[in-house]
């Protein structure tokens, strides 16, 4: 059995894409997140009928139906399959009609109406589409199967649903069935954590997320898979360059599940394997983040100095300021941080009551991901010789030999990435190659 999210894909062409890509004489479940044009057509029709527009209201309606159903006006589609397409999209838009009708102002319960009606018009479109390309696809509904239980989350112990060897079921996301047996959205739950319940629930040993992937790159052209541990992967949540839920990463951990990560929006781009095999003397990432803040306090004396650690980190806290990196001596604490301009001030003068502080803005933490199973300070003696002439505001390293970061300044973010690079990979690196997108603050570059 395997199991495949796919979260942000809008066409049922590049779902069978995809499905080409992967699938096998196994079952196969696809579980979909609703199309971007459905959801804003739904949207749409919900707020003309709070309005009480209903002439309005109507054409939309209509406007949604045609567009759903002319997606099989083509020659030689069965009519059967047809048929049947046009009568479950009706009663579809129909019963949130309905809904929608019901509420007289906007809510989250009109949300999840929203939700649940597209993710199940989606996964009606692509369960017709495939059948249309002659695949043996069906519609799996999961308010059929699926329950909360006490802790709100997937009951996996109700699935009890035979499946055919190659056979595709697709099946609309989030979706399970209330104490009233209807269908609806659980709307607090990340798409890839249900994603794997639902895994968990059909057994299967391999979770496939397709999603979009922002500032991720491959120094390696030849490469068509990157290998992470999950705990490696739990660093690079941390640099916000995995999208998905650490509960995800805990969760397929626990229950031996692997997770094979595929770009939606960057065609050549290796795919990310992450279990539970450890690499030894593998070197895997080195993990960029520009535009934070470098900030060094020195006691003054006016407090014990074994509180100022626990002061300072707690100023930081309640000020709700992310902490990237934090170094700490017998005289100086270092923190690698992100201030908006606004709150400068009133941290800055709660620090200053107990420490010197000397900031810098406009720095970058630039962080190697790997497996060191050799002994941690050569390999910080080797980064800090390959950096030699270049300032280096802090280095550390990870309590659990997974990670070695320096922070610099960002003028010297380019030259430190083309150092890193070379003597990681062997290589000269392409300068467009170490190139950051526009608007991107983190990036990563796999080795």
């Amino acid at each position: 059995m395997k199991v495949c999210s796919i979260e942000t894909t809008n066409t049922s062409e590049k779902i069978l894409s995809h499905i080409e890509k992967i699938r096998s004489e196994e079952p196969f479940i696809i579980i979909l997140s609703s199309f971007d044009w459905i959801k804003q057509s739904l949207e749409n029709i919900s707020e003309l009928l709070i309005q009480n527009q209903q002439t309005e209201a109507l054409h939309a309606i209509d406007t949604l139906k045609e567009e759903c159903i002319s997606m099989f006006a083509v020659p030689d589609t069965d009519e059967a399959n047809t048929c049947a397409t046009k009568a479950d999209i009706t009663a579809r838009i129909d019963h949130f009609v309905h809904l929608a009708k019901s509420h007289s102002e906007a809510s989250c319960q009109q949300e999840t109406d929203i939700r649940t009606t597209g993710g199940y018009l989606s996964a009606i479109l692509c369960t017709a589409y495939l059948k249309y390309k002659g695949m043996n696809a069906s519609l799996l509904d999961a308010s059929e199967f699926i329950q909360l239980n006490e802790e709100q989350i997937p009951d996996i112990n109700s699935t009890n649903i035979q499946t055919e060897s190659g056979k595709i079921y697709v099946m609309p996301s989030n979706v399970y069935r209330n104490e009233s047996g209807e269908a609806t959205y659980l709307i607090d739950m990340c798409t890839d954590l249900y994603a794997l319940y639902v895994a968990i629930a059909f057994q299967a040993k391999e979770l496939f997320l397709i999603m979009p992937t922002q500032g991720l790159h491959c120094l390696d052209n030849e490469k068509n898979e990157l290998c992470l541990t999950y705990e490696e992967a739990g660093h690079m949540l941390i640099t916000d360059d995995i999208h998905i839920a650490h509960s995800t990463l805990l969760s397929a951990r626990e229950k031996q599940i692997s997770i094979r990560l595929i770009s939606d929006n960057q065609a050549n781009f290796p795919a990310i394997y992450i279990d539970e095999e450890k690499k030894k003397h593998d070197i895997k990432a080195i993990t960029v983040r520009k535009d934070i803040n470098y900030l060094r306090m020195s006691p003054l004396g006016t407090i014990p100095s074994s509180q100022v650690s626990t002061q300072a980190l707690g100023i930081l806290v309640n000020n709700l300021v992310p902490i990237y990196l934090l170094t700490s001596s017998s005289t100086n604490i270092s923190v690698a941080i992100r201030v908006y301009d606004i709150f400068w001030n009133k941290i800055l003068n709660e620090l200053s009551r107990f420490a010197k502080v000397t900031v810098e803005k406009n720095v970058t933490a630039i962080s190697i991901l790997g497996e060191f199973d050799w002994n941690i300070s050569k390999v910080e003696a080797r980064i800090i010789d390959l950096l030699k002439d270049i300032p280096i505001l802090m280095i550390s390293y990870g309590s659990d030999n997974q990670s070695i970061s320096v922070v610099v300044r960002e003028k010297d973010t380019q030259e430190v990435l083309r150092i890193l690079s070379k003597y990681l990979s062997g290589v000269e690196p392409n300068p467009q190659s170490l190139t950051f997108a526009p608007y991107e603050d983190h990036s990563t570059w796999f080795v």
